[in-house]
């Protein structure tokens, strides 16, 4: 017995010295080649869309402007369902959500080989599969983001050069299959290669079913539960005074620390935390619940928000890799109930309380839109400038040939150097909007292939770093939410600005005139982002001064 016991204390002792995290690959790969299989089948065949049915809306007697409604409907689609997956997400699982995004979207496929108008066109291409991949993106980035804390910037990149290369032999793969069986033929090949979505959703298993144990060095974090403010106890933890209305319900006490280690008797109140190398946002909120006359002034260890603050706190070291764990948590803070809070706590709308949140998704929607836009448009805009079709494909073909070398090219880069997504997002917003200034003043073939290839190579700056740039600001847990306020900003900046661009370029038959307008959304990017990074280096090197005095 007193082995047995020995060995199980041992036992014991040895599992506190050790943490589970992320596993860096394993599964990870299996989920790398599931976004990969996702977004080929969904959204390489888009950029040949009109060459698929282009005959067959010459029989309906549609013409383009039917390529357009289908794909304005889609993107919008997507938008919003990118946003009601984390309705869903409070019900079902990551994996769950995304069979049914897949699910839609190979049905969605099926549907489109039987079309014989445009209405059903819109439908299927337009309203069903931009539902099921409005589902699938945040799915996808989310379980990658769950399985790779260090070399995200490698593996992202591999997906997507792996994407981009198959973008571009889908051309010549769809000529070869219209020439062969058809068009019904090639929406049933379609449909085919859409269905392995379905195996892309599957392979999105929970990250706890794969963690790996990993030695820990423990920090000691202090956890204050939810306790009321009370006079006899207002000195207990020794909180500054700050005068607050009586409407405040909680405040949020961010960084406590215990200076005194001699005062450290009740080791019940720390929570060992490991302190790793790699940082990433955690959710561990301490909030203080006021005394109010009107409730209970006991402490209740039921309390939900007590629970909720408590199990976030316990289970950090189950999200992965770490660090300055007390440096700007997110709250969870406990307010009245009323139906406007219940709406905005339902679809995790306090997100957009924080202002570098916001700084964020603003910035990366207009530099998003304005790069989407400008590849669009270039063509016609080569085309004015009186290029024949021949150095028309070679220029568009040399910015797709950079911009794949350039992923492949972060991914290796990424395995040697550590990359902040941030900064690489920056750089490309900034250097878009300088290269993108100088093209516009030449109308030459060497020129404009040269600016190319390299507004080519600058565009996988941001395709690499926009979904890592949001898991890094936000904790793993409500990125689905964050995604999602993401792409609807993103659909409604795609549905205002861009109409008004290419009215603007209609109206006045001005592409300089219309990319000019397009940097400028680049530098609404570039410009607040740039504030932001000064306010927090002054607020930096004021604090930096205070603990020195």
């Amino acid at each position: 017995m007193g082995v047995n016991g020995g060995n199980y204390r041992g036992s014991e002792c040895d599992d506190k010295n050790y943490e589970m995290v992320p596993p860096e690959g394993g599964w990870g790969y299996l989920v790398c080649v599931g976004l990969s299989v996702i977004f080929i089948a969904g959204t390489a065949h888009q950029p040949v869309f009109g060459f698929i049915y282009n005959d067959f809306l010459d029989e309906l007697g549609a013409g383009t402007g039917a390529v357009t409604v289908v794909y304005g409907v889609f993107q919008v689609t997507v938008a919003l369902a990118g946003f009601s997956a984390n309705i869903a997400l409070k019900k079902l699982s990551l994996r769950q959500v995304g069979l049914i995004g897949a699910s839609i979207y190979t049905l969605a496929s099926f549907l489109a080989i039987f079309v014989t108008s445009t209405t059903q066109l819109i439908v299927t291409n337009g309203f069903l599969q931009g539902l099921g991949m409005g589902l699938l993106i945040p799915i996808s980035y989310t379980s990658f983001n769950s399985y790779f804390t260090r070399k995200k910037v490698l593996y992202l990149s591999l997906c997507k050069a792996s994407i981009g290369l198959i973008t571009m032999v889908y051309p010549l793969f769809i000529k070869f299959t219209i020439t062969e069986y058809g068009f019904r033929g090639t929406l049933a090949i379609l449909c085919a290669i859409s269905a392995h979505s379905i195996f892309g959703a599957l392979v999105m298993h929970p990250v706890k079913w794969h963690m790996i144990k990993q030695i820990k060095s423990c920090e000691k974090i202090v956890l204050i539960p939810p306790t009321p403010a009370t006079a006899t106890e207002e000195n207990k933890f020794n909180f500054p005074k700050i005068k607050h209305n009586k409407t405040d319900e909680a405040k949020s006490v961010e960084n406590l620390l215990i200076a005194n280690t001699d005062k450290q008797k009740d080791r019940s109140e720390l929570l060992l935390v490991p302190k790793l190398v790699d940082s990433r946002r955690l959710s561990i909120p301490v909030v203080l619940i006021p005394d109010d006359p009107r409730t209970d002034s006991k402490f209740n260890s039921n309390d939900n928000v007590y629970l909720e603050n408590l199990y976030k706190a316990a289970s950090v070291s189950s999200l992965g890799n770490f660090g300055g764990i007390a440096a700007e948590p997110m709250p969870i803070i406990k307010n009245k109930e009323g139906k406007w809070q219940t709406v905005a706590d339902f679809l995790d709308l306090t997100l957009l309380k924080d202002l570098v949140y916001d700084n964020i998704i603003i910035g990366m929607s207009l530099t998003f839109f304005s790069d989407l836009t400008f590849f669009t448009l270039e063509p016609l805009f080569l085309d004015k400038n009186h290029l024949d079709r021949g150095q028309i494909a070679n220029i568009i073909a040399t910015g797709g040939a950079t911009d794949m070398s350039a992923r492949l090219l972060l991914g290796v880069s990424g395995q040697f150097f550590k990359m902040n997504s941030r900064y690489m997002f920056y750089v490309g917003a900034l250097l878009t909007a300088i290269f993108r200034i100088v093209f516009v003043q030449f109308t030459s073939y060497i020129p404009l292939l040269v600016l190319t290839g390299i507004l080519g190579a600058i565009r996988s700056l941001l395709h690499i770093a926009q979904p890592i740039v949001m898991a890094e600001h936000v904790p793993i847990e409500r990125y689905p939410p964050a995604y999602g306020l993401y792409m609807l900003l993103a659909g409604g900046i795609s549905l205002t600005i861009g109409p008004m661009i290419g009215f603007i370029r209609d109206y006045t038959g001005n592409y300089v005139l219309a990319f000019s307008m397009l940097t400028m959304c680049n530098v609404l990017c570039v410009v607040p982002w740039t504030i932001e990074a000064i306010l927090k280096y002054m607020r930096h090197k004021k604090n930096t001064k205070c603990v020195q005095g």
